[in-house]
């Protein structure tokens, strides 16, 4: 009996209807996991093996679908047009109601561990302006079809010049995505990626309260590591690194899948939650862009999110633009609101954080309760003026003996006279 993967086995057997469990080895994967394997890929256009179990899965969608990878080398040598999804995409995933992609080994930041290697010869038949993806799901989905589970995988693309979106969760009724590396070649300071480089899509499908679970993700060197939408997503140690953008909200237009037609909005209303998260490296601060459903009269947006414990690191001269780094800004101030509460040095060398961290350009970020978990919420006056304030931040000044505001422009006390 193949034992590859036993406890694991034990672990989905209690998750999935596991009638269908492939195992799909590496050509340099361990000859015991070969020995194990439903399938060997040859190291050449490996997504086409992967692509052969996944088309079999269709034929029974109905039944929960689960493929095992040993870890090694998978490598990817196409992407490829199909009437059934919106780009050109290496590993396409049909209407299948319940997957799992899993591979062996708990490090993906390990090299050893599952790889997904790009190689550059897979842009060869897509022009520069060709948006491609390495994973997406057919457009054809029924609303809140799919129930889609990645983890323990490493995708790695061979530059930062080609338009890649790394994992497409566009038409995915819910995806759980844990313990995943995403990494571009060539980046870092100086190096800026090519807009529509993208580490994770999230979704345009309202899941009616099923939701998103994103769970330790690395994006790293990418246009935007995270470009999040839909709504009800729940993401916990997300790090963008050395990306132009770390996170976005609403930055993608949603498609009609009938008409095929174009919407503005790629967010919904309900909450998106951030715990734990952080930027490092990176070029601009969150942008918040399309919001609620701006082709119907009368929206006005008011998307909640809510990023609790979010961390930056400026790092002006080890950004992509080699630039200041931009403000947090919302694309049309007012539209959005939640809470955030941030933490953040200037320094490569500091071990504390800082009281004086910019975050929203002037004017965006009204409706939102933001703050700086390094302020205190009383104290001198000398330490109330070192720090970099936040709109409608409130502070009491024990030399004044007053509750203060900031209005965004000056500290003022409870009857608006300036302090």
């Amino acid at each position: 009996m193949k034992t590859l993967f036993p406890l694991l086995l034990i672990v989905l057997s209690n998750m999935i209807n596991a009638q269908d469990i492939v195992r799909i080895a590496a050509h340099n994967s361990t000859e015991q996991a070969k020995a194990c394997a439903d399938y060997i890929c040859v190291g050449k256009n490996d997504e086409a093996t992967i692509q052969k179990v996944l088309d079999l899965f269709a034929k029974s969608p109905d039944v929960g679908h689960c493929i095992l990878l040993s870890d090694g080398t998978y490598h990817i040598g196409g992407f490829y047009s199909d009437e059934n999804f919106l780009q050109p995409t290496a590993i396409r995933i049909g209407v299948i109601r319940s997957l799992v992609i899993r591979g062996e080994s708990e490090c993906p930041r390990n090299p050893n561990g599952v790889v997904w290697l790009v190689d550059s010869t897979a842009y060869d038949n897509h022009d520069a302006e060709t948006q491609v993806s390495v994973l997406s799901f057919s457009y054809k989905n029924p609303l809140n079809y799919n129930r889609f589970s990645m983890k323990n995988i490493n995708i790695t693309l061979p530059d930062i010049r080609h338009k890649v979106i790394a994992i497409n969760t566009y038409n995915t009724g819910s995806a759980i995505l844990d313990n995943l590396a995403l990494r571009c070649e060539g980046s870092g300071p100086g190096c800026v990626p090519v807009e529509g480089l993208v580490g994770v899509r999230g979704s345009s499908i309202n899941p009616n309260g099923v939701g998103h679970h994103w769970t330790d993700i690395v994006s790293w060197g990418f246009h935007e590591g995270f470009q999040i939408g839909g709504e009800h997503i729940i993401a916990q140690e997300l790090l963008a690194l050395k990306c132009y953008y770390g996170f976005t909200f609403g930055n993608y237009d949603m498609i009609d899948a009938e008409t095929m037609g174009e919407r503005a909005g790629g967010v919904w209303e309900h909450p998106i939650t951030l715990i734990n998260c952080a930027e490092e490296h990176c070029a601009s601060l969150p942008l918040f862009n399309h919001c609620g459903a701006a082709w119907k009269m009368n929206q006005r947006g008011y998307q909640v999110i809510d990023m609790i414990s979010h961390t930056i690191e400026y790092r002006d001269k080890e950004n992509p633009t080699l630039a200041p780094i931009l403000p947090a800004r919302e694309t049309v101030p007012g539209t959005w609101c939640g809470n955030i509460s941030f933490c953040g040095n200037l320094h490569a060398s500091s071990l504390e954080n800082a009281v004086d961290v910019p975050f929203w350009e002037k004017g965006s970020g009204r409706r939102f309760l933001t703050r700086n978990s390094a302020h205190a919420l009383a104290g001198t006056s000398k330490e109330r003026l070192s720090y970099l304030p936040m709109y409608m931040q409130q502070f009491f000044d024990t030399d004044l003996n007053k509750l203060l505001i900031y209005n965004g422009e000056k500290w003022v006390d409870t009857n608006g006279n300036e302090q």
